[in-house]
Parts: structure tokens; sequence; C-alpha cells
């Protein structure tokens, strides 16, 4: 027995849209984990 979700997901065309540019979101991280670890001796916090 096929349930109705699959049936309608069966129903869909693919989906073809280009991957959404996470390079933002990477920036963001990378700037948090500077921000979170200690500051070294001599370095301004």
């Amino acid at each position: 027995m096929t349930s109705l979700t699959e049936r309608r997901l069966a129903q869909l065309p693919a989906d073809t849209r280009p991957l959404p540019p996470i390079a933002a979101y990477d920036r963001l991280l990378i700037a948090r984990q500077v921000a979170d670890r200690p500051a070294a001796k001599g370095e301004m916090p």
C-alpha cells in the first residue's frame, strides 16, 4: 500500500533550482569561532 504523501510526491516535477549560496553563513561561523576563542597574550580582546 502506498501512502497519500508518497503518491503526491511522486507527481511533483523534479526540483531543478540551483542550491543557494552559503558562503555568507560560512563567514558568520568563522567570525563566531574567532570571537569565541580566548585572546592570545598581547592581543586585543
